[in-house]
């Protein structure tokens, strides 16, 4: 009996394994961001990268949830002089997906929303030295979260292989400067590229 229980709940646990990768795909991302540091009057945008994966999921004809996890370079460039600010980050954006069309449509117009967590990494000047506050820690909170959402298209390369092209935008909902009373945030402009493969057979 214990065996056949068993054995019952392993069968379970492969269909249903089997079940989600044939709606699960993960993937390389690169893109570029366009970012500033919002209610700062003395900056302006700057462009940095973004490098790493992601992952989609479908529970359905249109609906999907996504996550990617990213190394991001945020910050600003001052307006009154030649310095920068560079913030290092490591992002998880998670979304809820609606993709548009159908099933065998070789492309899938979509809409994606959600929530992102960062955590520093570092925060540099022009010239890579640390940009530090009176107590000589670093001037920048340690952890960014925010929202973020966007519009994308997936074309179909060859069967469940997709190029994932999204555009979105992003903020932070907490002040990312440790001494400040001003509430500055993180604002970013992304495009990202990613090629999805399928997970399973």
């Amino acid at each position: 009996m214990l065996k056949r229980t068993l054995l019952s709940i392993c069968l379970l646990s492969f269909f249903g394994f089997q079940s989600i990768a044939q709606t699960l795909s993960v993937g390389p991302m690169v893109g570029i961001n366009i970012s500033s540091i919002q209610n700062s009057v003395v900056t302006k945008a700057i462009a940095g990268m973004s490098i790493g994966g992601f992952a989609n999921y479908s529970i359905n004809e249109h609906f999907g949830v996504g996550a990617k996890l990213l190394y991001s370079q945020l910050g600003a460039n001052y307006t009154d002089n030649s310095d920068l600010i560079r913030l290092h980050y490591i992002q998880l954006p998670l979304s809820a997906i609606y993709f548009f069309g159908n099933n065998g449509d070789k492309i899938r117009p979509k809409l994606y929303a959600g929530p992102y967590f960062g955590g520093l990494l570092k925060a540099k000047n022009k010239i890579g030295d640390d940009i530090l506050g009176s107590d000589k820690k670093s001037a920048y909170t340690p952890i960014d979260f925010g929202a973020q959402g966007g519009a994308g298209l997936n074309i179909l390369v060859k069967s469940r292989t997709w190029l994932n092209l999204d555009a979105g935008l992003g903020g932070s909902l907490n002040d990312i400067f440790k001494a400040s009373k001003l509430n500055y945030h993180n604002i970013n402009f992304s495009l990202n590229v990613g090629l999805s493969f399928p997970v399973g057979d």
